[in-house]
């Protein structure tokens, strides 16, 4: 099992990081900032053969101060993967039963509420990049690093692995916890587990790499 572990460490790496989605995940799950710098270092150090490690996040137009920091970020290492957030109008309709006290009559009322969703879908250009990288292989021996709870990673990870038989993918990501009502982690990625089983598909927590890429902002 150690020379497996060790072969896995010295594959060309390639490391995408779904940020809004872990960084919600940690503060909710878990109660903790992820620092991404931090979390850079920890796969650098990591994985001798890094070939990338590319951070995914939406930004609005007018957000200045995102971008510096995406300019930071660059500059430490990162590749940069944006999408412009767009606005998009969310309307949830609720039904409330009412009766008269008087006459005993009773009917249903539909109360709708519209309200405005910021989304940049960057899952699917994460998805794409993923699927690009094993094909741009050509067979070689590669291992994909996804960190993300999002379930609907499962198809594009799933194609990895088709594309290329010689490809492994590890998923860090907030831990499960029976009965617990904060879980973030998709039931989709935890069964991906039984379904394509070990070495070529990993499922790890990233609770257990706390210390090394937690902020010093709390949450």
């Amino acid at each position: 099992m150690g020379n497996k572990k060790t072969f896995l460490k010295y594959l060309d790496t390639y490391v995408f990081i779904d940020v809004s989605n872990i960084r919600l995940a940690c503060m909710k799950t878990l109660g903790f900032r992820p620092d991404f710098v931090k979390i850079l270092r920890y796969f650098q150090s990591k994985s001798p053969n890094l070939r990338d490690i590319r951070y995914y996040e939406g930004i609005a137009d007018d957000d200045e101060k995102k971008r510096k920091m995406f300019d930071f970020l660059g500059q430490k290492g990162y590749t940069i993967c944006s999408l412009e957030r767009k606005a998009y109008t969310s309307i949830q309709i609720e039904k409330r039963e009412a009766k008269c006290p008087k006459c005993g009559y009773q009917w249903t009322a539909k109360l709708s509420n519209e309200h405005k969703v910021m989304k940049s879908n960057v899952d699917v250009y994460l998805a794409s990049d993923m699927v690009a990288t094993a094909s741009h292989a050509n067979g070689k021996p590669v291992r994909v690093i996804l960190v993300s709870c999002d379930g609907d990673y499962t198809e594009a990870i799933k194609n990895v692995l088709a594309i290329n038989p010689n490809a492994s993918v590890v998923v860090w990501a907030t831990p499960y916890v029976k009965n617990y009502r904060k879980n973030t982690l998709s039931a989709r990625l935890k069964n991906l587990v039984k379904e394509v089983g070990k070495p070529r598909f990993l499922l790890c927590s990233i609770e257990d790499i706390r210390p090394k890429i937690e902020s010093d902002l709390k949450v």
